[in-house]
């Protein structure tokens, strides 16, 4: 069982700055997918792999890390929970009218997520509420069992979009790791400068092995984005469950090793942006989804050639995250988190 941490009175800038980087790359990410897709894109490929490696991983786990501890007196978070559920439908909503105002074909079902980028709300909903749940349990249990059954999802074709059963049993280890944890243990560990310097060669060599390995994007897309079973994984479908333990240690290392890497102070107005990535995460995909709609990397891939419109549109898409750090896009998340709370 976990017990309660002291709470700092100092705040740790640290966490605001790698949400922040997290978030950028969550944008990023999103940004290059379609374009990741078509052949011979072996830069975008790369960039993909790189970033969908390690953004959720070290999203969810900071996500964990803050999460409060719990104990057998602690009455389930129902506020927190329905919260994110409610931010989650509200995204979809969004989405949904976007789609109908842009005239563009869109599929919606109650059960399958597979439309839109709102399960992590109610993966977040999930995790809380098994947190609580098995809270009276040992973290360090519940993560190893975590970790075998994330290894062995993929043989089950049930699991998949629906309810986001596949990206919950996938990703829930980032989260229980976060939540053993405590952020002054992570400070202890990042202060050493011989890990920072052993993170950065490790965190270089990772980004390296994807540019010049093709045929990981080929094995490990799948992997990464938590959504696929070791179906897509063709000749290798009877090792998906080490392919799985494969990309777990890549993503706990590459994260680890960029969380080492990220400045502890304050850094004004992009300390202040991490604080706000939920609100981030709610309007990020409605810009992306607009510049989609009217072509503009392709415009810009005619003017440019590839290579310098991808450097653009990965411009464009750090805009759109600072764009939406705005006060102005704090609603409706904001209000959503406040819904049924105590006063």
């Amino acid at each position: 069982m976990r017990v309660n941490r002291p709470i700092s009175k100092e705040r740790i800038y640290l966490f605001d700055n790698i949400k922040l980087f997290a978030i950028i790359l969550v944008v990023i990410g999103h940004a290059i997918d379609f374009i990741a897709r078509q052949d011979g894109n072996h830069l975008e490929k790369s960039l993909f792999l790189a970033i969908y490696s390690v953004h959720m991983p070290l999203f969810i786990f900071i996500s964990g890390l803050f999460t409060k501890p719990m104990n057998k007196e602690t009455k389930f978070p129902k506020q927190r929970v329905i919260s994110y559920v409610l931010i989650g439908i509200a995204i979809r909503i969004m989405m949904a009218l976007l789609s109908i105002i842009l005239r563009e074909d869109f599929r919606y079902s109650v059960l399958d997520m597979y439309d839109s980028f709102a399960w992590f709300m109610w993966a977040m909903a999930v995790f809380i509420s098994l947190v609580w749940l098995f809270r009276e349990y040992n973290t360090k249990i519940l993560l190893l069992i975590s970790v075998i059954i994330g290894c062995m999802s993929g043989f089950d074709k049930n699991l998949g979009d629906k309810l986001v059963l596949m990206r919950i049993v996938v990703f829930l280890p980032f989260f229980i790791a976060g939540y053993m944890l405590k952020p002054e243990q992570i400070l202890r560990v990042i202060s050493n400068k011989w890990i920072k310097a052993v993170s950065a060669i490790i965190a270089i060599g990772i980004f390296l092995l994807f540019v010049f390995y093709t045929d990981t994007y080929k094995i490990f897309r799948s992997m990464f984005t938590g959504r696929n079973n070791f179906g897509y994984l063709g000749d290798y479908y009877n090792l998906g469950f080490i392919v799985r333990g494969v990309s777990y240690a890549v993503s706990a290392v590459f994260g680890f090793s960029l969380l080492c890497l990220v400045p502890n102070k304050n850094l004004g107005f992009l300390s202040s942006a991490g604080t706000k990535t939920l609100q981030i995460y709610f309007w990020h995909k409605a810009f992306l989804f607009v510049l989609e709609h009217f072509n503009v990397y392709d415009r810009i891939s005619v003017l440019t050639g590839e290579t310098f419109a991808t450097l653009i549109y990965i411009l464009i898409a750090v805009l759109i995250t600072f764009i939406c750090a705005f006060p102005v896009f704090s609603f409706p998340t904001k209000q959503l988190l406040l819904f049924g709370k105590e006063k």
